[in-house]
């Protein structure tokens, strides 16, 4: 087991005593995990007038860090997707927030409380943190009127932290941001992460007037992220039907539905769908896998379904989309 504890200055300095602490070093402002210690990467980011982190690793040893508390005013956007999270715990103020696992989220928290989490042996976790203060978001996103917002969130630090689901452009946003972590320039960073920030306080306004998730209750919510993880799982080809769906989420057909696109926007099947073609862009921009596998991978019998459902998606058939990569 490894502990870490730190008092966050800039990431860049996060990393360098993060990778003393596991016995190695960094390079270009990237720590690559040990073999003993896990498989990945974390890369910190300087954008203008703010401190990012990209990071995407696999662990061998159970994961404590804890951030202590300061005296500069600061806030943290974290957006975090894992894979097999048998168990997670996060604690702010030595008081246990939250243990139930996420497959992913993205949330807020502040200079103002200790925060801990631990990660354990076998979990992947991959995302993004992107520190900043209140001067600088009234600057790049002109939201000064979310000051009272962002106290009013922070100060929430126990049953009430919001976690946002995850919605399908941050998803591929991530997906961007991790396809070439070393090679991409400042400007592709910074246009990625600042649209999703904005995502967030977008849905963070929302929710501060009460017009979104207030009126759903705790436990349908987590229902729905259930779905939601159903959905977009490795594992799945075909989506199960609704009447199974509302089976699991424990709610009748008609009230998933409705819940379901208050949360994530879009009908079940046509997230599920947008889901999948983004899937389909990420296996080609790695170019390890031939139109014909992916279609085939993502439950298309037919080869002309397929790169309708892609061209309807992006605008191109996947033949133009891989013509343009080269």
């Amino acid at each position: 087991m490894i502990q870490f504890h730190y008092k966050l200055t800039s990431y860049s300095t996060f990393l360098h005593e993060l990778a003393i602490r596991v016995g190695t070093d960094t390079k270009n402002n990237v720590l690559h995990l040990p073999e003993d210690v896990g498989e990945g990467f974390l890369r910190s980011i300087k954008l203008d007038g703010s401190d990012s982190m990209i990071f995407n690793y696999s662990l061998k040893q159970e994961l404590t860090v804890k951030r202590e508390r300061d005296q500069h005013q600061y806030f943290i956007l974290a957006f975090e997707e894992t894979e097999n999270p048998e168990k997670f715990s996060l604690e702010i103020d030595s008081m246990l927030v939250d243990e139930r696992i996420r497959k992913s989220a993205i949330y807020l928290t502040s200079y103002l409380f200790d925060t801990e989490y631990t990660l354990f042996k076998g979990m992947t976790v991959r995302g993004i943190r992107v520190c900043f203060s209140k001067d600088w978001m009234k600057k790049f996103l002109q939201l000064s009127e979310m000051e009272d917002v962002l106290e009013k969130y922070v100060s929430m630090k126990t049953e009430n932290l919001w976690y946002k689901p995850v919605d399908a452009e941050s998803r591929e946003l991530l997906a961007q941001i991790l396809q070439n972590p070393e090679d991409a320039n400042l400007l592709f960073y910074q246009n990625k992460i600042l649209r999703i920030v904005e995502i967030f306080f977008d849905w963070l306004r929302h929710e501060s007037k009460g017009v979104h998730l207030q009126s759903i209750s705790k436990n349908d919510i987590e229902n729905a992220q259930k779905i939601e993880d159903l959905l977009t799982s490795e594992h799945i080809v075909l989506p199960p039907t609704i009447k199974e769906l509302a089976r699991t989420a424990a709610m009748s057909e008609s009230k998933l539905k409705k819940v379901f696109r208050t949360i994530y926007g879009w009908p079940i099947y046509e997230y599920f769908q947008k889901h999948r073609m983004q899937k389909a862009r990420i296996m080609l921009l790695s170019r390890n896998y031939s139109i014909k596998d992916i279609g085939y991978s993502l439950g298309y019998s037919n080869l002309s379904n397929f790169t309708l459902a892609f061209k309807k998606e992006f605008g191109r058939l996947p033949s133009e989309f891989v013509k343009d990569l080269k």
